[in-house]
């Protein structure tokens, strides 16, 4: 064991700080003093007087962040919220999807827009030109949406048909002789059907679109449009609202037609496979036209390449051409360059 050294670790003394002074006493009991009455007067809910709030000296020198402005400094112009701005201005990426301002709307307490502010309102949509002024919002939007019914012949507007002045057969349905029948059916199709027949014979009762009608039935669009051959229906396309609305018909009256026009659907069915084969064909030989054409470009690039390659340079080359033959399989004729093998279609008059 090495012997203990008796030489003693002289320890460093810290520094004391210097006294405060006595203006710096005297301004510490200030702030705290005034802190306390600050305090105070927030407490009981008052407001605190200006001579407790420090003025801000413009010429001492101050840190970025850490003084800020007294409140009754602020203008209310300069303010982020937009406290005393005529209109908020919303960021561009975001203007198309702002609709309301909410600093010129009504509070109402209950998180929901009152009737003046929401423009989308049903009450506000409607045309207010004709109300009368002792009419309320409400009464109004009622008489509007009675008045629509009745346009529509909805609800309680539907056309009494069992009242009509017509023959007991003429008010029945056609297969289950209910009275019960589609008055819009029977106004636009000439067909006396019910709910409950639609859905029990759809092969006879359904829809088909005009697309349908053309492609399956092999009908064109005159006879479409007649509505004396085939009537039809209109409604909003689901797809788009933008979009032209979808013309609607009535099955059993297009099979009825086809069959008129075509004979017997046995005809129908034939000139349908017919016209099937003709399409292929033709798509067929587009495409045969695009591959050769898409040789021949491929044959003279690599012929290119080729002398390119062998003489260092490319030289201009002047095609040898050979003796037109006519193809039997086109019956085009064709002539072959005897070099580079380019062939090249004639016309013969």
């Amino acid at each position: 064991m090495p012997p203990k050294s008796s030489t003693l670790v002289e320890q460093q003394e810290r520094p004391t700080k210097a006294p405060l002074t006595s203006e710096q006493l005297e301004r510490i009991e200030k702030n705290r003093l005034r802190a306390k009455a600050i305090f105070e007067a927030r407490q009981r809910g008052e407001a605190v007087p200006d001579a407790l709030i420090p003025a801000v000296s413009s010429s001492a020198p101050t840190e970025a962040g850490n003084k800020k402005r007294p409140h009754g400094v602020v203008e209310p112009s300069s303010r982020k919220g937009g406290e005393g701005r005529d209109h908020i201005q919303p960021a561009k990426k975001f203007a198309k999807f702002v609709e309301y301002d909410l600093s010129k709307m009504t509070d109402t307490k209950g998180g929901f827009m009152s009737i003046e502010d929401d423009p989308h309102s049903i009450l506000s949509a409607q045309n207010l030109k004709d109300k009368p002024e002792k009419m309320s919002l409400e009464e109004w939007a009622r008489h509007q949406a009675r008045v629509q019914a009745i346009r529509d012949k909805k609800g309680a507007y539907e056309p009494a048909i069992s009242a009509l002045n017509e023959p007991e057969e003429d008010k029945i349905c056609f297969e289950c002789k209910s009275p019960e029948i589609d008055w819009k059916w029977k106004e636009v199709y000439k067909c006396r059907v019910c709910e409950k027949c639609k859905k029990d014979f759809p092969d006879k009762y359904s829809l088909l679109t005009k697309t349908d009608a053309r492609e399956d039935y092999l009908l064109t669009d005159p006879e479409l449009r007649d509505e004396e051959i085939l009537p039809h229906m209109e409604q909003p396309n689901p797809h788009k609202s933008t979009w032209s609305n979808m013309m609607l018909y009535l099955r059993y009256q297009v099979e009825g037609h086809a069959i008129k026009k075509w004979g017997s659907l046995e005809a129908l069915d034939a000139e349908f496979e017919k016209r099937t084969a003709e399409k292929k064909s033709r798509n067929s030989k587009k495409f045969a036209t695009k591959l050769r054409e898409l040789k021949k470009r491929t044959r003279v690039d690599a012929w290119k390449r080729e002398r390119s390659i062998k003489g260092g340079y490319r030289e201009k080359h002047e095609h040898v051409w050979g003796t037109a033959v006519e193809k039997a399989e086109t019956g085009e004729s064709v002539r072959t360059c005897e070099e580079c093998g380019f062939e090249i279609e004639e016309l013969v008059f």
